[in-house]
């Protein structure tokens, strides 16, 4: 018999060369496949995650599934795989689900949230969780420009290199900048994401806030289709995947 397994988790991304398996590198999802065979002593089958996080992004809401053919212990996997992973990484919530069930093909939404520390002092203690901005920023502007990507739209302008998806287009229904000074937190909700979009609208966003912006508007920005009109890519650092959403 199968079982599937579903797993909310959380992780620094600092030491990480991002999520996916890379020859020689240490990602967030070798060392899952490196733990979970010896805490349930079976090979696990079809693990996969909600999403793809780049190096150095975090996630508080990280979704992965995984099969089994012996009944877990739930507990002992959220217990286990937290003590030996700790303290980069932790799961949150582990529960069996219908066999129906994927990480990343159920998913019908995500929400990322990008920091920003605008000050003139340099972070410290926040050093690897924010973009460390020390020019006065145009907030405004920002908030203005960053509700005229709600809808669906083309995101072309905005997809990072090497990226291999079908199509660039995708619906945003949420885009806030929120202000807590020093703090700016630019939070968006996706059907889907490519490559470095967040990052390169939040670098679009910021060249707003700066009177740097390459077009009169970030519409013009999604018009041109073309990834040089755009700002540039903000560091990964900044970035956290929230939450993933389904039915």
């Amino acid at each position: 018999m199968l079982y599937t397994v579903k797993l909310v988790i959380e992780y620094d991304g600092s030491a990480f060369h991002g999520w996916q398996n890379q020859v020689g590198e240490r990602t967030i999802q070798s060392e899952f496949e490196r733990v979970l065979p010896v805490i349930l002593r079976e090979p696990i089958r079809n693990f996969t995650a909600a999403g793809r996080t780049d190096a150095g992004v975090h996630a508080k809401g990280q979704v992965v599934s995984f099969r089994v053919t012996n009944e877990p212990d739930l507990y002992k996997i959220q217990r286990a795989v937290s003590a030996l992973l700790s303290p980069e990484i932790s799961v949150v919530s582990a529960e069996l689900v219908d066999n129906s069930f994927h990480a990343t093909l159920s998913a019908h939404s995500k929400r990322y949230k990008y920091t920003i520390l605008n000050r003139v002092a340099p972070p410290a203690l926040d050093f690897y969780r924010v973009w460390w901005v020390s020019a006065k920023l145009d907030l405004e502007r920002m908030c203005s420009e960053a509700k005229l990507l709600l809808g669906e739209h083309d995101f072309k302008s905005f997809e990072g290199p090497k990226s291999q998806v079908k199509s660039t287009v995708r619906t945003i229904p949420r885009s806030d900048i929120i202000i807590d000074e020093p703090y700016i937190y630019y939070v968006v909700e996706g059907n889907g994401f490519i490559k470095q979009m967040v990052r390169n609208i939040v670098g679009t966003l910021v060249d707003f806030g700066k009177g740097r912006a390459k077009r009169d508007s970030i519409l013009e920005i999604l018009d041109a289709k073309d990834r040089q009109v755009a700002g540039p890519t903000a560091p990964p650092q900044g970035l956290c995947l929230e939450e993933v959403y389904y039915d």
